[in-house]
């Protein structure tokens, strides 16, 4: 009998194969964005060509560790600089210097600190901390952790510098505070203090945005992968979940005001993960979509807004992320419940976005090819999807300046709902962007999101205020 062989795709040249079929040494097809054994394979989902994002953090630590060698060592020669920079290990015992008499006390410090908790992820109550803490007959177990006071001191120096001209703060003494608060913070889960767990989180989530602040964005990523840690380990995930029946016992909380702290705890982490994890590129560390990971807590509230009213004992939930990616309506309309879903949906676009433009924006082809009918149909459910909640996110968001109901909120809100508004329109910029530049209906869409970004920054007061560092960083 005759049999017809079934034609064979012409060899992609030397060199064309993507990364995975290379590491396997796997034939490759050269389909893009991704090929035909990446497709069909469960386990190789990131199907990249060229240069990958991890060959890239692989050459800043190559930089980072030359850079290390001349600090420790110094130049080749001795002339240029006598007196190489020497290290130390932050988390070892030291003595700091001894504070001037000019320097403001820890409480100032803390007090300087107040007014910009909101923007910095700050879900304690910092007013009642700071009268704790300036208390000396105080109940100590009302009182912030070491490395609580310790971060707030840092935050507050960072301020006090930068907002009075000539302050006696100096960049040596906000050194020392760093140093001072890492410390602590590395020790926050040996004190003895009843909210440890919480205290230090808090702790870490503070450090990491001084971090942000100065754009040493690795050693922030690292707090906040800590904090991640933290919230995973004491399953603040699972507050109120309805397939848990039994409380963590580290996080034994007594009244509805403490757990409101640790909700708020674990969404802020969330958030924050999301959102620097989008900024850099990469899926965040919390895989909430997973079932091992999911998210069961219910969604945050405003704080000082807990009660028997709002958080009732028979209050269970499960699966808040996923019901809110499937379009299901709920409750979680507070600042940080929206800042929330601002930066998941800021991260799941990225995962989108990178999956089919390989990293390029706008995408590299003017017209998009598909390897079948089901990866097209999976790119249009995905895409109807994002749009579809980013644009009822929108138009569910307070305006920066108030309405008839609320028409005057207060510079912390006002600054907490820019950030939303920038974060969810920039977000539908970079999703208009797994299109090609010559799609039709792209650019209206840019326009209209570019100026939405201009008039809320004309309605917020931008003159001698503080803004969260996400906003002064460049998205890849």
């Amino acid at each position: 009998m005759y049999s017809k062989k079934t034609p064979q795709a012409p060899p992609i040249p030397r060199g064309g194969a993507c990364n995975n079929c290379k590491r396997r040494k796997m034939r490759c097809d050269g389909q893009r964005p991704i090929c035909g054994p990446c497709s069909r394979s469960s386990s190789l989902v990131d199907c990249q060509y060229g240069r990958t994002h991890a060959d890239r953090l692989q050459e800043q630590i190559s930089v980072l560790e030359t850079r290390l060698e001349q600090l420790q060592n110094g130049p080749n020669d001795s002339n240029t600089r006598p007196n190489p920079l020497a290290l130390h290990d932050p988390y070892a015992s030291r003595n700091f210097p001894v504070l001037s008499h000019n320097t403001p006390t820890e409480n100032e410090l803390i007090e300087a600190f107040l007014p910009y908790t909101s923007q910095l992820g700050f879900f304690l109550n910092a007013k009642t901390l700071l009268d704790a803490f300036s208390n000396p007959m105080s109940d100590p177990t009302q009182r912030p952790t070491h490395a609580l006071s310790a971060s707030m001191v840092l935050l507050g120096a960072y301020f006090s510098r930068y907002l009075i001209q000539n302050s006696s703060i100096t960049l040596e003494l906000i050194e020392t505070y760093l140093l001072k608060a890492v410390q602590a913070t590395s020790l926050g889960l040996s004190e003895s203090h009843p909210q440890r767990i919480l205290h230090t989180l808090q702790a870490n989530i503070v450090i990491a945005h001084y971090f942000f602040l100065h754009n040493r964005v690795i050693k922030g990523k690292w707090h906040l992968d800590h904090a991640v840690s933290l919230v995973l380990s004491a399953r603040l995930h699972q507050i109120r979940s309805s397939s848990v029946q039994i409380q963590f016992p580290n996080i034994y909380v007594q009244n509805v005001s403490e757990e409101g702290e640790q909700i708020n705890a674990m969404w802020t982490v969330l958030a924050l993960n999301c959102l620097w994890s989008a900024a850099e590129g990469i899926p965040a560390s919390i895989a909430y979509t997973t079932e091992q990971r999911r998210i069961d807590t219910p969604w945050p509230l405003d704080s000082g807004s807990y009660s028997e009213t709002t958080l009732p004992p028979s209050l269970k939930a499960s699966h808040t992320i996923q019901k809110f990616l499937s379009g299901i309506p709920d409750e979680g309309n507070s600042i940080l419940a929206l800042y929330a879903k601002a930066t998941i949906l800021f991260e799941q676009t990225t995962v989108f976005w990178k999956r089919y433009t390989d990293g390029t924006q706008p995408p590299s082809s003017a017209a998009r090819t598909f390897t079948n009918a089901t990866e097209s149909r999976d790119f249009q459910s995905s895409y109807q999807t994002l749009s579809s909640l980013l644009t009822h996110l929108l138009n569910n968001i307070p305006p920066v300046d108030g309405n008839q109901f609320r028409p005057y909120l207060e510079q912390d809100t006002k600054l907490r709902l820019l950030t939303i508004h920038v974060v969810v329109r920039v977000t539908i910029i970079r999703l208009q962007c797994t299109f090609s530049a010559y799609f039709p209906f792209r650019g209206p869409v840019l326009l209209e999101m570019a100026n939405g970004i201009m008039e809320c920054l004309t309605k917020a007061d931008l003159d001698s205020i503080f803004l969260d560092p996400i906003m002064a960083v460049g998205t890849p």
